[in-house]
């Protein structure tokens, strides 16, 4: 069982991964107002891919490159590709904010895969404190509750299940393999699924240079993003991180602030102080466990 120094560690590189996916969705949102959506992921990711092979040839970690085709790589990169198309395929028929209300579900479900497959202990006061922050999140962004397509909330569903699935895969990853070689599976796994709906989408269009700084900007932050995520799984309890997922939506309101001038109205503002009293009061239980450890000393 990870200790819970292990668990606040991972929990502040969840939040971390949360801001700049952030920022990553606000330059991705600003280069779609030009280019479709294949088009945007193949150029994010070629950059991406640009990015990491100089951090491979400065830190000289060619050896390492066996990794990144190794079997948990290449599930993972593949989970993450089918999250990407069904994600944005769905978009097609569904409001941004009833896509995200959905996705949230992921921490009950990360939650449960890790009572039934890693035998973490979950009580009542976790379980509690994640279903709050779920009742933050609907206040904060509330889905119109108008009719949507079924293949829609299918696919946000699916890819939500997914999204479980590949962090619950990722906390079972050997210790051996690289967080920075499984990152270039990632970017991989999303330029494969940008290529497939590209070729759906026909011709490319001119990409002026203030798209392509976007794009440029938008590789590096969620190149951050996804290793600070593989970090916040792998040594942790899931049910302790999972929850930190909720803080997209406390960035995202503030960079809708800086970045936009949109004040949150009052109903949303509540929200978000159900999520942040969640994550405070979960903070607050690690630290209850960290005490309980140092109390208890090293196992005899």
């Amino acid at each position: 069982m990870p200790h819970s120094h292990t668990n606040l560690s991972s929990i502040l590189a969840m939040m971390l991964a949360m801001l700049v996916f952030t920022g990553n969705d606000a330059f991705m949102k600003y280069a779609r107002t030009m280019l479709d959506t294949g088009q945007a992921l193949i150029i994010r990711g070629l950059f991406s891919l640009s990015a990491l092979v100089i951090v491979v040839f400065i830190t000289r970690r060619f050896s390492d490159l066996r990794h990144a085709v190794s079997r948990f790589a290449l599930m993972r990169a593949g989970l993450e590709g089918v999250i990407a198309t069904l994600y944005i395929g769905a978009l097609a028929g569904i409001g941004l904010a009833e896509a995200i209300a959905i996705t949230m579900l992921a921490p009950f479900f990360i939650t449960a895969a890790s009572t039934l497959f890693l035998g973490e202990k979950v009580g009542w006061r976790r379980w509690s404190a994640i279903t709050v922050g779920f009742i933050g999140i609907l206040l904060v962004l509330r889905p119109e509750g108008r009719v949507v397509p079924i293949w829609a909330v299918a696919m946000v569903f699916g890819c939500t299940v997914l999204i479980a699935l590949r962090d619950t895969l990722t906390r079972w990853m050997p210790d051996h393999l690289p967080s920075l070689m499984l990152t270039l599976a990632a970017s991989c796994g999303t330029l494969v699924a940008g290529a497939i709906l590209t070729l759906q989408e026909g011709v490319w269009k001119p990409v002026p240079p203030d798209i392509l700084m976007a794009l440029a900007a938008a590789a590096v932050l969620v190149l951050i993003g996804n290793y600070a995520i593989i970090e916040a799984h792998r040594e942790a309890d899931l049910s302790a991180v999972a929850p930190f997922r909720y803080s997209v939506i406390v960035w995202a309101v503030i960079v809708g602030f800086l970045m936009f001038g949109d004040v949150p109205s009052p109903v949303a503002m509540a929200g978000l102080m159900l999520i942040l009293a969640s994550g405070v009061y979960m903070i607050h239980r690690e630290r209850v466990r960290r005490r309980g450890e140092r109390a208890a000393g090293p196992p005899a």
